[in-house]
């Protein structure tokens, strides 16, 4: 079952709320920031005689793959999915870390603005008006175990009470 099947089952809204969009949106500009730098940087560096193409390429394919991780996060948050909103503000943390040591450093500059620009596409995930976009699934009830009432002395294992005993509580 898909997300999107879970959702229709579910009470979410039919239309996404508004600081999602404009978080996703945060996210599409800074993904389009981060394929543009991780290019750039991959030809300057193949055309520079130190780094060689070697390099270029193995650092381009990495950058390139973790803005694809990042995007498709970001679909999946456009779906509906909590666990990648937990991912997306995972790396928001990261990024207001990132943040928080360039201002004690003194290196603030215009590269800061991304990392801000994801706390804040981060925060506006967790405001009480995004809640109802990622819906809680209902979990699925556990067997009870017996209870134990003691442990045996010669082997150490474990002695419960009877099922019948423990399913009469």
């Amino acid at each position: 079952m898909t997300t999107d099947d879970r959702a229709q089952d579910s009470d979410r809204p039919l239309r996404r709320p508004t600081v999602v969009t404009a978080a996703l949106a945060i996210w599409a500009v800074v993904l389009l920031v981060r394929v543009t730098t991780v290019s750039v940087a991959a030809v300057q560096l193949a055309q520079d005689e130190s780094g060689g193409p070697l390099i270029a390429v193995i650092g381009g394919v990495l950058g390139i793959g973790i803005c694809a991780l990042l995007a498709w996060t970001t679909l999946l948050v456009w779906r509906g999915s909590g666990t990648a909103r937990v991912w997306l503000g995972v790396l928001g943390a990261f990024a207001l870390v990132n943040v928080v040591i360039a201002v004690a450093v003194g290196s603030a500059d215009w590269p800061t603005l991304e990392p801000v620009a994801v706390v804040a596409a981060a925060v506006l995930l967790y405001l009480p008006s995004a809640r109802p976009w990622f819906p809680r699934w209902e979990r699925r009830p556990r067997a009870q175990e017996p209870r134990t009432i003691g442990w045996d002395p010669q082997t150490g294992e474990r002695i419960t009470e009877p099922r019948e005993a423990a399913d009469q509580r």
